[in-house]
């Protein structure tokens, strides 16, 4: 039994397969399957399997003793953290800078720690020794910050905006609750600490006891101040402690080593260091730098209010809140913020964005329901997305056994609301036309026909789409891999279940569920009431968008692409190659510029603070000897290896022994030392002072502790010499880590190099310096480093002994493998994703020409919609690089369609093979645009970046592939297109089956049953009247002689809808004629119509057999008639619904 056969006789059982597949999938990932989790947007945005993707694993394993066999002691059982350890371990994720200023650092906190000030999240306290305390501290960088704006952009530096920035936390924060709860605390008092505001300082230097009693005078004095003392700020005479008082509130404990005395400063200036902190902390830098050109009004753009709250995850409800204020409160308004809870917030949003997928479907939804003039094909369609993504989760986490799920697949749903739609238009597009043929045949046949040229159709796009995903997977991104595993299956399980789930939909529908009476005009008994308007507007509104789009489509188009061919070509021609110079040229398509990751739209509080409004105030601003510089660090012992799951980030593996490693042998030892001395002599070490006990281990254990007196350390002293045997060398070493260990100024820790053990031997060793080139986030800068230092360190392994030559080097260069891996990965992805969309669109046409020409016009859609992204800022980052190479299956499908119609037109001619194929696909494939262009739009209010980027990318990209698959495709097609079966391939055929070499005769018995013609949506006659309609020669040079056999063929194969239809092969027995009869019973009104059988001259009779249908529906008897008569076709209905007939009907 055929497939086509089971669907037109049995639709329920392939719903019933489906659906008892797709539960059982369902059920499984609901209850055995992980809860998705979207906690920390940037899991996974890491290379794995690159050189330096294994080294940082590797190094990261040896950092975090994974296995317990590189522990820092000789033996499990010493104290194996300090306090210290702790501490780096949560710290050292960043760079590392240089040892002087650690330690600066370092005694700096302890005088901190000294002065009393504790910094909780909770209740926190400050106390100052200070009497005088009219903040509690001064501004630091661990406090929240907002920044303010004027409303209507005037200055900011005004009365009336002064005191609304100050009074903003007054009239709002200080009523919140948790604000009250979490806020620092001077000793001793219940209320918070003021904030660090312009309008307190200005309050403080005029002497007020608050903001709210300062005056315009007041403003005015220090504005004036500030236009005195500004110069010394701009040539670095002014510091943050020219007020030197160590135990008052306005005292830099953070800044103690800087100038005590600010020479040649007027005291003014140095006042509670105020100025210094309104210059530096709370005003832009543009409004520094009016003041010192010595402009009369500086103008303040921003200002920022530090508010007396730790920075913290914590601090996220009061964040919240006050995104939930008024957003103008007195002529001012915030525009950044500064709380660290990003993240924190990224889950809650990525939920609350999906209020937009649901508003896109719900617009897609409508659109469909008007296409097919069927809610119940609607629902089914959007089941059939729905159970697509439950199946590819289902084979992502239990057949794939892939158990991390980034963020990033939930763009999934949004293309496969697209794609899911386009589908279904085509499939429905296909159905109408297999319908409305003249002598369709049974219904079997109609199925067969529709999947085999909506199957065709839906592979090719479905495979282009699929690949272009799972080409990703030649990225080491993590996230990337795994979103491209995970849409592109999704892709393929929505291709079978609309060539299964959507075809028994439409047979259910046509055999039991036909009963919309909104689309039978019929069954109105009367005009009246607000039922019959309510169903008939939509009736109304659908037949009167399938007018305009009949007169669109089969007319204006193909004649706006036919005669103005060499202006599209031309113009989009121009168009792609400016596009290329944007890419390439300028501006440019360039790799990410920082290490900062955005989660959020630009304009989102959060977002705006860490990527623009940073940069406008001086003490974001990082000076150059702040800058870290790049560690080298040398590895020995173990492998650079990742033995986890490039799939998960959360399985990093296990540690790699190499067991040729023995840092105990003689020549281990010397060589060794020699290493540690020739690279202090590279050009690219830093000689750093200060004491170094641990860079070169080996180097502080052979000149200071092995050159101990021998009075009870032998044999651990100055008597042995060096290089030591290895008893002596591991006896040695396992005497003097412990004691390096419990030294305080030494800070061993599990981040120190050094030696690594396991059970008493060394087993790993590491050597680490700083070197002088400072971390950069210039991608050239950065690869020269890394080749330079790789080079050196190759060679002197060549040279080193057996035990030590698997030595491997690396830095902190994880952001220069993120870009490294995205610049090499994404051409590869995206030449991959083109072969297969050629070999593809080849095999799909088997014509040369139209398979070149479609791959050109995609090239020419890429560079547009990559161009309109770089001009709209867009860096080379995860998401960028994802969309790069989706673009390709995505801009094909449009081409491709038209490709196919193009090849399949029964005309031989290039005019009318393209008006066939633009009449025929053009309304489905500008629908299938307009939903995935709506999905776009609904993505654009998101919250959450990777949603409204992904959003932005589709209007771009359907846009681009409409426009070029119908003006710039076709045009090529009209001018160089293929014509009757040149450059055409063929598959081979054979003839081992065949009992007769006689033509084959169709000898089938063709039965038209009710469901075949049936006015239902599938089958709707105003679908009929415009799918097979062919477009007359649009240019004035035909053959007198094509017009007069055209005309020949209209009488020949003429049928009520389609009086201009071309003749075609029908075979040899499927001529009818109607015939009308009327029923002679009593009390019966009705006229039927029956066929007859026209057989051609000299071949037998051939009985066709035609069921009766019954006049009350004129348009079934339309479609169906040869020749229309006015006793049978000519009917009047009770509404005003018109009947829709073609103009030219009435010719015959």
């Amino acid at each position: 039994m055929s497939y086509a056969r089971i669907l037109a006789h049995y639709p329920y059982v392939v719903l019933l397969v489906v659906l008892v597949v797709v539960a059982t999938c369902l059920i499984v990932s609901v209850t055995l399957g992980h809860q998705l989790d979207f906690d920390d947007p940037l899991e996974g945005f890491e290379p794995r399997g690159t050189e330096i993707g294994e080294r940082m694993v590797a190094y990261r394993n040896l950092m975090d003793n994974v296995g317990e066999n590189a522990n820092l002691l000789p033996f499990r059982h010493n104290k194996k953290s300090t306090l210290i350890d702790r501490i780096k371990e949560r710290t050292k994720n960043g760079n590392r800078k240089k040892k002087k200023k650690k330690k600066k650092k370092k005694k700096n906190r302890n005088k901190d720690k000294s002065k009393a000030t504790e910094y909780k999240f909770e209740n926190i306290t400050f106390s100052s020794d200070s009497n005088e305390q009219f903040f509690c501290s001064i501004p630091y960088k661990r406090y929240a910050r907002v920044v303010f704006t004027s409303v209507d952009s005037s200055n900011l530096y005004s009365l009336e905006h002064i005191k609304s920035m100050c009074l903003h936390e007054e009239h709002h924060l200080h009523l919140h609750e948790p604000y009250q709860n979490k806020c620092i605390k001077p000793t001793g008092q219940q209320g918070c600490c003021r904030s660090w505001c312009l309008g307190s300082y200005v309050a403080l230097l005029t002497n007020r006891s608050s903001c709210k009693h300062i005056t315009h005078q007041d403003v005015v004095e220090v504005l004036n101040l500030l236009k005195s003392c500004a110069p010394f700020y701009q040539n670095y005479t002014i510091g943050p402690n020219c007020d030197y008082s160590p135990d008052a509130w306005f005292f830099d404990a953070d800044h103690n080593s800087r100038l005590k005395v600010c020479p040649g400063v007027p005291d003014r200036c140095v006042r509670y260091n105020a100025v210094f902190h309104i210059l530096h902390y709370l005003v832009d830098r543009h409004f520094m730098e009016e003041i010192v050109a010595g402009k009369q009004t500086p103008h303040l753009s921003y200002a920022i209010t530090f508010l007396p709250l730790t920075v913290s995850s914590a601090s996220v409800d009061i964040y919240e809140y006050m995104e939930s204020l008024p957003k103008n409160f007195n002529g001012v308004q915030i525009v950044g913020a500064k709380f660290e809870v990003k993240f924190t917030l990224f889950e809650k949003y990525l939920k609350s964005d999906s209020i937009w997928l649901a508003c896109a479907g719900c617009a897609i939804f409508v659109a469909m329901w008007l296409f097919s003039a069927s809610v119940f094909i609607t629902v089914m369609t959007f089941l059939a997305v729905f159970w697509a993504l439950t199946v590819a989760y289902f084979l992502y986490m239990f057949v794939f056994e892939i158990k991390f799920f980034p963020y990033m697949n939930m763009v999934t749903v949004i293309v496969m609301i697209g794609i899911g739609a386009d589908d279904v238009f085509i499939y429905c597009k296909v159905w109408h036309l297999s319908k409305s043929e003249p002598n369709n045949g049974a219904l079997e046949k109609i199925i067969t026909d529709t999947l085999r040229h909506a199957t065709l159709s839906m592979l090719v796009t479905s495979l282009t789409t699929a690949a272009s995903f799972y080409a990703n997977c030649i990225s080491d991104v993590t996230a990337i891999q795994c979103f491209s595993i995970y849409a592109g299956t999704a892709v393929l399980c929505n291709f079978v279940l609309t060539i299964t789930w959507i075809p028994a939909t439409i047979m259910l529908y046509e055999k039991w569920c036909n009963f919309c009476s909104c689309y039978n005009p019929g069954v109105y008994i009367s005009d009246d009431g607000c039922c019959s308007a309510v169903c008939k507007f939509p009736c109304r509104l659908y037949y009167l968008l399938s007018d305009w789009s009949r007169i669109f489509f089969d007319k204006l188009l193909p004649c706006l692409v036919i005669r103005l061919r060499y202006l599209w070509l031309l113009l989009f021609g121009c168009l792609g190659v400016c596009g290329f110079v944007v890419i390439f040229y300028y501006p440019k398509l360039k790799l990410p510029s920082t290490n900062q990751f955005q989660v959020f739209s630009s304009d989102h509080w959060l977002e705006k603070y860490d990527f623009e409004l940073s940069e406008m105030f001086a003490f974001e601003k990082m000076s150059e000897d702040e800058i870290p510089l790049l560690p080298i660090t040398v590895i020995w012992g173990i492998h650079a290896t990742d033995t986890g799951d490039p799939l998960n980030p959360r399985k990093k593996g296990t540690l790699v022994f190499d067991e040729s490693f023995d840092l105990a042998e003689k020549a281990s030892q010397i060589w060794i030392l020699k290493f540690c001395s020739r690279l202090r002599r590279t050009d690219f070490y830093l000689n750093s002072p200060g004491m170094q006990l641990t860079n070169c281990f080996l180097e502080n254990f052979v000149q200071g502790f092995m050159k101990q007196s021998c009075k009870g350390n032998y044999p651990c002293c100055n008597q042995t010499r060096f290089p030591y045997s290895k008893a002596d060398f591991n006896h040695c070493l396992r005497t003097y880590v412990p004691i390096l260990h419990r030294t305080p100024s030494a800070a061993y820790s599990s981040y120190s190099p050094g030696p690594r053990f396991s059970d008493g031997r060394v087993s790993a060793f590491v050597v680490e310096f700083l070197s002088n080139e400072p971390f950069s986030q210039n991608y050239k800068k950065m690869k020269m480093f890394y080749q330079h230092i790789n080079r050196w360190m190759t060679d002197e392994m060549l040279q080193a002994p057996k035990e030590m030559r698997n030595g491997w080097f690396i830095s902190d260069l994880g952001f220069f493998d993120l870009q490294n891996s995205l610049a090499v990965g994404t051409p590869l992805a995206l030449g991959v994703s083109l072969a297969v969309a050629a070999v593809v669109a080849f095999f799909t046409t088997l014509n040369f020409l139209i398979s070149l020409y479609a791959i050109f016009t995609v090239m020419f859609i890429i560079v547009v919609t990559i161009a309109g992204l770089v001009l709209q800022g867009w860096e080379l980052n995860i998401m960028e690089s994802v969309v790069v190479t989706v673009a390709i299956g995505m801009s094909i499908d449009f081409t491709l369609h038209y490709g196919v119609a193009y090849r399949l037109s029964p005309d031989l001619d290039r005019e009318m093979r393209v008006a066939c194929s633009v009449g025929r696909m053009g309304s489905a494939i500008a629908m299938a645009a307009f939903t995935t262009f709506l999905a776009g739009v609904f993505m654009m209010p998101s919250t959450v970046l990777v949603y409204r980027k992904f959003g932005i990318f589709l209007m771009i990209l359907v846009s681009a592939s409409w426009i070029y698959s119908t003006f710039f495709f076709q045009s090529l097609l009209r001018i160089l297109g293929p014509q009757g079966g040149f450059s055409q391939f063929h598959w081979p055929a054979s003839d081992c089956c065949s009992s007769s070499p006689h033509e084959h005769v169709d000898k089938t018995v063709y039965a038209l049953s009710e469901s075949t013609l049936s006015s239902s949506s599938t089958s709707n006659p105003n679908h009929m009247s415009s799918e097979i309609h062919e477009l007359e020669p649009l240019s004035e040079g035909q053959d007198p002689v094509y017009h007069s056999q055209r005309s020949s063929q209209h009488l020949h194969n003429y049928h009520y809808h389609h009086p201009q239809h071309r003749a075609r092969s029908k075979g040899a027995y499927t001529h009818m004629k109607p015939k009308c009869s009327s029923d002679s019973s009593p009390g019966a009104d009705t006229k039927t119509v029956t066929f007859e059988p026209i057989a051609s001259p000299g071949s037998p009779e051939v009985i066709v057999e035609q069921p009766e249908m019954e006049q009350s529906d004129s348009r079934k008897t339309s479609s169906s008639s040869s020749h229309p008569s006015t006793e049978c076709f000519e009917t009047k209905h009770k509404n005003d619904i018109p009947l829709h007939r073609h103009k030219n009907d009435e010719i015959l």
